[in-house]
Parts: C-alpha cells; structure tokens; sequence
C-alpha cells in the first residue's frame, strides 16, 4: 500500500471521518452559548430587536427617506433581516461610509442593503448605533449624490456586525 491519499471523486472527497480538535473546540463553544437559551427565547428576541430596526428605519429626520424597507411587514412573513431598497446610485457610497465606521451589512446590487440584527449577539444598542450611522450615511450620500467612492483598505477601528 502506498503512503499517498487519493480522495474519491467529487463531494464525497471532502468528508472526513472525524473532525479536528480544533473544528470540535469551536462547535462545542457554540452549543455551551445555545445551551443557555432556547429557539422560543431567541426567537422572541429577533422579533423585539427586528421589529425596533423597522420602527428607527420607518423614522427619519428630515423628510422622506432615501429608501424603503421592502420585508414584508407582517413580522410572521420574515426572519430577522430586513431588505432596504435605496434610492438608485446610493449603495456605493451608503454602504462605504458605513464600513468606514465599523458597521457590517449585506449588499445585493444594484441598490438593496439587508440588516440582520442577530438576537443571540446583538443588542438594543448595536441597533441604534446602525440608525445613527446609516441614517448620517444616507445624508451624505444624497448630498453627493453621483459622486463616485474611492475605497480605502484599511481597517475600521471597531466592527458592528448588524
């Protein structure tokens, strides 16, 4: 027999018999945090916390937002993403100051960010913070309106995931 590992063909190929230590030490560290609550409890809080992210984005100061919330509205017809709809040509430069300041969303082109508020990490407050600094954003970026963004690689101070 030769000391040569040749994997089967195709997906089957990447299975292992038993995982690492190290994949096990961070699957168990996740059910010690899910043991500490239940699908019931989380789900309450996604709907508390999604349901305040629609209620600060349905406010803005200053006139008719830039966007609209596209999620169905009825909380039972969603998960805890909410789906914005920008203005066209406002994503670039939303979505880079936002970055700029620690704040991480999801993007769908052309014109589409999705906030999930995460209920077992994320709180009242990381919400809050998103509405200040989305809500500065999308001033800005009415403000310079078809100006192109220029990206930096640096990286943000703090990151929010929200």
């Amino acid at each position: 027999m030769e000391n040569r590992f040749v994997p089967i063909t195709g997906a089957s190929g990447f299975q292992l018999s038993n995982p690492s230590a190290l994949d096990m030490t961070s699957v168990m560290a996740s059910l010690d945090v899910f043991a500490l609550t239940d699908m019931d409890a989380l789900r309450q809080r996604s709907l508390k916390l999604t349901a305040y992210l629609e209620a600060r984005l349905l406010k803005y100061d200053g006139g008719e937002p830039p966007y609209k919330v596209i999620t169905p509205a009825n909380p039972a017809e969603r998960g805890a993403q909410l789906s914005v709809l920008l203005n066209p040509g406002l994503l670039d430069q939303v979505q880079h100051y936002i970055e700029e300041r620690g704040v991480v969303v999801d993007e769908r082109k052309p014109d589409v960010l999705r906030i999930a508020p995460a209920p077992l990490y994320n709180s009242f407050h990381d919400i809050h913070r998103f509405i200040t600094v989305f809500h500065e954003a999308c001033r800005k970026a009415v403000e310079g309106a078809g100006q192109k963004v220029t990206h930096n690689d640096k990286v943000p101070e703090g990151i929010a995931t929200v």
